[in-house]
C-alpha cells in the first residue's frame, strides 16, 4: 500500500507533467496525453483510492456474447500466452469499454490481482482506472506498455501493464488483450508477444465470422499463408470486400479498413471473381496475384464455403482453366515489372521479392526475353 507521502509525491509529478513542467521530460507524449485526459475529462485524482466498478454476472455474460467469436477464440490464445510467459503475471481480455471478460493468471500473481481489482467483471477503462494498459490502449487504438509510475493512479504504480486493441474485420474496436504483473517487462518483446496474440485472435475470428463468404488469403511468401502475418479479405457474392484483417491493410498499402470496404476485388488484386473462384484452396498451391503494392508480388488462395468448394473441385476441367488464367496473369505481371525496371533483372527480382534465379526460371517458362546487358 503506498504511503501518504508517496501518494502526494506522485500527485505532484502528475500535475507538473500535465502543466508542462520539468518532470514532463521523463514521460513520453502518450503518457502526458493520457494523464491530461484523466485530470480534465475523467476528473480523477492520482492520490485517491478507487476500487474498480464490477458489472453484474448477467451483464458480464451478455458482454461476452456480444464479442463472439472473439471471446471463445481468445481463451485458447490467452492460455497459451500465460504458459509461454511462465511468470507471475495475469492475462486479461476486455470488451471495447474496458470490462474484463476473461482472466488467466499465474498462481504467484493471484493475491496481487485480487488486491489490485484485476478480476472478471471489473471495469478498467481509462475513465475509471486512469492510465493503464487496457484502458489506454482502447483510447489510443494502439498497443501500449505502461510501466509502474506511468500509471495515473498511485495505487496502480506497482504494476506494469501491456495492452493491445482488438479490431474486427470492419475496423470496429472489439476489446483489448492485456498482460499485467508486478515486475519490469521488456518493452519490445512484450509488445511483440501481445501484438502477435492479437493478430491470431483477429484472424481466427474473421475466418470464423465470415466462413460463409469467399475468403482470399495472401502473402508475398506462399509459405506464410495461414500464419499471423497473412492478408485476409472477405468477399461477397458481388465481388466486393466486406471485411479485412490488418495484414490485408499492410500488403495492400491501406491505412484504414474503410479504404478497402466495398472495393471490387479485381481493383485490389487484379483478378475478377471468375478467376478467383478457380484459385487453389491450399497454401502450397498458391498462385501469384497480378496486382502489386510496394513492388511485392503476393501469392493467394481462395477459401470458399464448403458446399461451393466441393462443387468446384468436382468439375474436372476447372483446374485446367484456373491454371491457364493464372499463368497468363503471372506472365503479364512479370512483363509489367520488367518493363518498369527497363528489363533490369536484378532490380525486378528485388521488387518482386524473389531471387534472380527464380526470376530467370520464370522468364524461361513464359518465353519472355529480356534485353541484353540487364
Amino acid at each position: 500500500m503506498p504511503t501518504a507521502l508517496g501518494r502526494l509525491g506522485h500527485a505532484r509529478i502528475v500535475e507538473d507533467v500535465v502543466r508542462g513542467g520539468n518532470a514532463a521530460q521523463r514521460f513520453d507524449l502518450r503518457i502526458r496525453e493520457s494523464w491530461s485526459r484523466c485530470l480534465s475529462s475523467a476528473l480523477l485524482s492520482p492520490d485517491r483510492q478507487r476500487r474498480p466498478v464490477i458489472v453484474a454476472s448477467a451483464e458480464l455474460r451478455k458482454r461476452r456474447e456480444q464479442v463472439h467469436p472473439v471471446y471463445s477464440i481468445a481463451q485458447v490464445e490467452m492460455a497459451g500466452l500465460s504458459r509461454l510467459l511462465n511468470a507471475p503475471v495475469g492475462v486479461m481480455l476486455t470488451d471495447h469499454e474496458g470490462v474484463i471478460l476473461s482472466y488467466v493468471g499465474d498462481s504467484r500473481f493471484a493475491e496481487v490481482a485480487r488486491s489490485s481489482g484485476l478480476r472478471e467483471g471489473a471495469v478498467w477503462s481509462e475513465a475509471e482506472q486512469g492510465t493503464n494498459g487496457m484502458g489506454t490502449c482502447l483510447v489510443m487504438r494502439q498497443p501500449v506498455l505502461i510501466q509502474q509510475e506511468e500509471h495515473f493512479l498511485m495505487q496502480n504504480a506497482a504494476l506494469t501493464c501491456c495492452g493491445a486493441p482488438i479490431l474486427d474485420g470492419s475496423g470496429r474496436l472489439v476489446g483489448a488483450l492485456n498482460i499485467s504483473g508486478r515486475l519490469q517487462l521488456s518493452a519490445a518483446p512484450t509488445l511483440a508477444l501481445v501484438k502477435l496474440a492479437v493478430q491470431n485472435i483477429e484472424n481466427r475470428a474473421l475466418l470464423e465470422r465470415y466462413r460463409q463468404h469467399r475468403l482470399l488469403r495472401f502473402h508475398p511468401h506462399r509459405e506464410f499463408i495461414a500464419t499471423a502475418g497473412e492478408g485476409i479479405l472477405a468477399i461477397d457474392d458481388q465481388g466486393r470486400v466486406v471485411a479485412a484483417n490488418r495484414g490485408a491493410l499492410d500488403w495492400l498499402n491501406a491505412k484504414h479498413h474503410a479504404d478497402l470496404y466495398g472495393k471490387p476485388i479485381e481493383i485490389l488484386v487484379g483478378l475478377d471473381m471468375n478467376q478467383l473462384e478457380l484459385l487453389a484452396c491450399r497454401p502450397e498451391h498458391a498462385h501469384p496475384l497480378p496486382r502489386r503494392d510496394f513492388g511485392l508480388l503476393c501469392y493467394g488462395v481462395l477459401q470458399t464455403p464448403l458446399a461451393e468448394s466441393r462443387q468446384v473441385t468436382s468439375i474436372g476441367h476447372a483446374r485446367t482453366r484456373a491454371d491457364n488464367a493464372l499463368v497468363r496473369a503471372e506472365c503479364e505481371t512479370l512483363r509489367e515489372v520488367l518493363q518498369s525496371c527497363n528489363w533490369n533483372v536484378s532490380l525486378a527480382a528485388t521488387r518482386l521479392n524473389i531471387s534472380r534465379r527464380t526470376l530467370h526460371r520464370k522468364l524461361k517458362a513464359h518465353g519472355l526475353r529480356r534485353y541484353s546487358g540487364s
